[in-house]
């Protein structure tokens, strides 16, 4: 009996300081995302360096592909990289988003990096009554993933979108199961309307997230 009660309370020692460790790391991580900083991105801060050792390396194991009226998950094995090319090609791109009226947003660590950003298009588009914003990217370092920086970009976006007098967020996003599952923790839900012109490629699964509520339900 002594020796049952004894591993009993090994067992509930251990219990303990795993628990103690994860409070740890969750206070951590808690710490480090309030010292996150998000900032409007002006035309002149945006350079083709920007990019340059932003850590991306994207491994799709399930995505949601078209099915009749709805999705279907299917397995894939893809791995999304950004070529140094690319790279240049995307920082060019959000200059142009910052130049025709648009909100690129950065998230700098404490120490200065830039560990996401997302942008948003100037250019409203309607559709109905209501006019739709178009995000056209949101994106964390692969190394600060999972500290709450994607939700604070997405926020910060959608004021951004409410201040251009937009009623919707559009978004032509990748349809992988973990982009697709972050959407709709922010809320969103597939697209009601398909906004042509917002369209990124034909495989992308097209979402939207209310910005008034008065546009809810058209």
């Amino acid at each position: 009996m002594s020796g049952c009660m004894n591993g009993y309370r090994m067992v509930e020692r251990k219990k303990t300081h795993a628990l103690k460790i994860s409070k740890i790391a969750w206070r951590k991580r808690q710490k480090m995302n309030d010292e996150i900083a998000i900032k409007v991105l002006t035309h002149s801060q945006i350079h083709s360096d920007m990019l340059k050792d932003f850590r991306h390396e994207q491994k799709i194991r399930e995505k949601y592909v078209k099915d009749g009226n709805g999705y279907k998950l299917r397995k894939t094995d893809e791995l999304r990289q950004w070529s140094e090319e690319k790279r240049i090609r995307l920082s060019r791109y959000l200059c142009r988003q910052s130049g025709r009226g648009g909100a690129v947003l950065g998230a700098f660590s404490p120490g200065g990096r830039l560990v996401g950003f997302a942008a948003l298009d100037g250019m409203l588009q309607g559709m109905g009554d209501k006019e739709y914003a178009n995000l056209t990217m949101l994106f964390v370092d692969d190394e600060w993933q999972r500290q709450g920086i994607g939700k604070k970009l997405f926020e910060q976006i959608c004021l951004c979108a409410k201040d251009r007098k937009a009623d919707k967020l559009f978004i032509s996003a990748v349809p992988s199961r973990d982009t697709i599952a972050f959407y709709a923790r922010m809320g969103c839900s597939d697209a009601e309307g398909i906004v042509d012109s917002f369209i990124d490629t034909e495989e992308d699964r097209y979402l939207e997230y209310v910005l008034r509520e008065d546009a809810a339900g058209d």
